[in-house]
């Protein structure tokens, strides 16, 4: 398995019909991609939405309802998954680039296990002012993953995660500019209004710190270190 999608819905079956289907038109290879779904216990609609379709590469995982999104749904996905680079996504994106995880594997297969893939989000000047281009879907090698013990850490547990991600990379220069277009549609670049799911996480959020720790950059670099031959 080389790449393994990851994400939780809830409540947006339009929006996930959407973005599985994206994913089944642009794959090169469906075999080797594999999408985990964690789809909180009391929805059953969209659990048993996901159970009546024909996509043999879906995985949908009942979980008890979070507001962690980075440590009960994305962690919880990606110790699941099997693929050598693991994608966040959210239900309300679509991907776009045709063969897309033919055009990502050239540019990753000969690159570290610990990286950062950076694909176009649509996001443009309505990004955070000050910390340059993050994406809103990064892509990560397990190896990074693995290293740090988990996607995004539990005390960003929403909004800001994705800004940590590309920080942390960025201080041991493993990151990557993929060409491929994962695209938002949300309400933070007004192609879509504001939803039930996006005030409970507004109005959850908590303070946080952007800047990743020592140890979580010490233990991505010794991991580097591990993947160059002496």
């Amino acid at each position: 398995m080389k790449f393994s999608i990851v994400f939780p819905s809830r409540d947006r079956i339009d929006l996930l019909r959407n973005l599985l289907r994206s994913i089944a038109v642009t794959t090169y290879d469906l075999n080797h991609v594999e999408v985990l779904i964690a789809i909180d216990d009391d929805d059953k609609a969209t659990y048993d939405f996901v159970y009546s379709l024909a996509y043999s590469f879906v995985k949908p995982f009942k979980v008890p309802r979070s507001l962690n999104f980075s440590q009960d749904y994305y962690t919880f996905l990606a110790n699941k998954s099997t693929g050598r680079w693991i994608i966040t996504v959210n239900d309300d994106c679509v991907f776009e680039t045709m063969l897309w995880d033919k055009l990502a594997f050239a540019v990753l297969d000969k690159l570290p296990g610990v990286i950062y893939g950076w694909s176009e989000d649509g996001l443009g000047d309505f990004r955070a002012h000050g910390h340059g281009e993050y994406c809103c879907f990064p892509l990560q090698g397990r190896a990074g993953i693995e290293a740090m013990g988990y996607v995004f850490p539990s005390r960003i547990p929403t909004w800001g995660a994705d800004i940590w991600c590309k920080n942390i990379y960025d201080q041991v220069r493993s990151t990557v500019q993929l060409p491929i277009t994962i695209r938002h549609f949300c309400h933070h670049n007004h192609t879509r209004e504001q939803d039930e799911v996006n005030k409970r996480i507004m109005n959850n959020q908590i303070k946080y710190d952007l800047r990743p720790t020592y140890d979580e950059v010490n233990k991505l670099l010794s991991a580097l270190r591990q993947e160059v031959p002496v």
